[in-house]
């Protein structure tokens, strides 16, 4: 299975928690990202936190404007992401496996170690953390459950875990 592309894509984001430009605590909108295809509330109840979705990719944004996390869903055959000017898109093989994506963090020098899982669902997850921003982290979550001896990868995703809204709690 060819995936080279994505998982270049994929490794940078486990280096900088950046996907094609955005990347949590970072400001939202990003003009070099164009429109959202999507968007809508994370709680239909109260007007923020929001998602605004790319393709296979959403970011969840604070009344603020800063970014909370960034997702990318890598479980289809075909992954189409954001990339190159506002507004377009490319289509990547996937998923890619845990060996690929292991190989690719190791030969960039990307550090990363599994979680200790505490439930018996057939998946883990593997995390990096941003160098320069330490309060980010990324976690890809692999699925075990078509082959056991390969798993896969159903998603990335980078979170903030130190904003404070300085607008205060969500309403």
């Amino acid at each position: 299975m060819e995936t080279v592309g994505l998982l270049d894509l994929l490794t940078q984001f486990g280096a900088t928690g950046d996907f094609a430009g955005l990347r949590p605590l970072g400001s939202f909108p990003v003009p070099a990202r164009g429109e959202p295809e999507q968007s809508g509330r994370v709680v239909e109840h109260l007007p923020w936190p929001q998602w605004f979705q790319y393709g296979c990719m959403s970011v969840e944004v604070c009344r603020c404007g800063i970014i909370n996390s960034v997702s990318v869903r890598t479980w289809y055959d075909s992954v189409t992401l954001p990339v190159g000017e506002p507004g377009a898109y490319s289509s990547f093989p996937g998923p890619p496996g845990f060996r690929e994506l292991s190989a690719a963090l190791a030969a960039a020098g990307v550090r990363w170690e599994r979680r200790v899982e505490t439930h018996s669902l057939p998946q883990f997850t593997m995390e990096t953390t941003v160098v320069d921003l330490p309060d980010v982290t990324v976690d890809f979550y692999f699925t075990t459950a078509e082959d056991p001896h390969f798993p896969t990868l159903f998603s990335a995703h980078a979170r903030e875990s130190s904003h404070v809204c300085p607008d205060g709690p969500h309403r």
